[in-house]
């Protein structure tokens, strides 16, 4: 019997590790969060069973998690980390419960673990909790001109004259360079790229499958593009940063923040061709956001505030084209509308339906 149950438990804990190892390889999404979450209670068991080591426990907490944050379930994401610093109270275990405490409006609680990590760790020996401490001091800096910023400027330097290609560190330097690119243009690192957008589209290039850099580079783009006299320089790298963010839905269709942030980008873009003349460029782009909203819309993992984003998009088309085009043209137009709002049940429906019975 013992050899039977230790057999089982066996079995078990090779399976739902399977389950951790191949939904952690896929895009997140609210069902393998679920799904996760679900698991988590019985392979916690199985690991108190088998005597299971505590990093095998770690690494599937922080799986949840990542899973969770993508998908804004935030609560459970730290929940997840909490339960993981019941094993290991290092600095990036207080980093990310840190980071999705932020997240939450839950400002006091993450900036005292963010300071005590650089408390604890600033004068660590070891790589990894130096650069956690950049982490930290970045998170509880918001004057571009603070002390916590140069001196996250400092270890910065230091980590990447050693290992000027490591992404993560690049990563960072690049979220410190757009904090106040100003403060750091003197301050070279050699060998390594001084412009954060231009260091972050590297970074989505090389690594298309690590959203964090994607993410960061759209969010650039859209703080330049309501900049205009900085965006003017910017118009190459918003080109190139529009075609990354369509491969990024390709390949995180469910993730919102992705979703929100390349919908507002091309929303922006469509806006600035508007103010240019308008013309070929714009109609064209006009229609692409289009097909990407169309594409978005019936996917259940997706916001009400992506199916608003098409529907008045659509209704304001239908009321610039009633006096241009045919009358059949214009019924199929309004079809349209009228079956997207019979998916649609947000706070916006009656005010899409006076527009379009046109009493606004």
């Amino acid at each position: 019997a013992l050899k039977l149950a230790e057999r089982n438990a066996t079995v078990a804990d090779s399976a739902i590790s399977q389950i951790f190892t191949r939904v952690s390889e896929q895009p997140p999404s609210q069902k393998n969060t679920e799904l996760l979450s679900t698991l988590l209670p019985y392979y916690q068991m199985i690991a108190d069973q088998r005597n299971i080591p505590s990093s095998r426990l770690c690494e599937a907490y922080d799986v949840i998690a990542e899973c969770a944050e993508r998908t804004d379930r935030y609560p459970l994401a730290e929940k997840a980390f909490r339960d993981m610093m019941e094993y290991r109270h290092d600095a990036y275990s207080m980093n990310q419960l840190a980071s999705i405490l932020k997240k939450q409006g839950k400002n006091d609680e993450s900036e005292k673990l963010s300071r005590q990590v650089i408390n604890d760790f600033e004068k660590s020996e070891d790589e990894k909790d130096r650069f956690e401490v950049v982490r930290a001091l970045l998170a509880v800096s918001s004057d571009p001109n603070s002390h916590e910023r140069t001196q996250a400027f400092r270890i910065l330097e230091s980590l990447l004259k050693e290992h000027s290609e490591n992404a993560e560190y690049r990563f960072q330097y690049a979220m410190l360079l757009d904090g106040n690119p100003r403060l750091y243009q003197s301050l070279k690192i050699p060998g390594v790229e001084s412009n954060a957008s231009v260091l972050l589209l590297q970074l989505a290039e090389e690594y298309p499958d690590n959203p964090e850099y994607s993410l960061a580079l759209l969010k650039l783009m859209l703080s330049h593009s309501r900049l205009n006299w900085m965006f003017r320089n910017k118009r190459d790298s918003l080109e190139k940063t529009l075609l990354i963010s369509e491969r990024m839905l390709g390949r995180w269709p469910n993730d919102p923040q992705i979703v929100a942030a390349v919908v507002e980008l091309r929303s922006r873009y469509v806006e600035i061709l508007r103010r240019a003349g308008g013309g070929v460029n714009m109609v064209k782009e006009n229609e692409r956001l289009l097909s990407i909203l169309e594409f978005l819309f019936f996917n259940p993992e997706n916001s009400d505030a992506v199916k608003e984003e098409l529907i008045q998009l659509q209704l304001n088309r239908l009321k610039m084209i009633q006096q241009r085009v045919g009358k059949e043209d214009i019924e199929y137009r309004r079809r349209k509308i009228e079956t997207e709002l019979q998916h649609y049940h947000g706070p916006r429906r009656a005010d899409f339906l006076k527009q379009l019975e046109g009493k606004e």
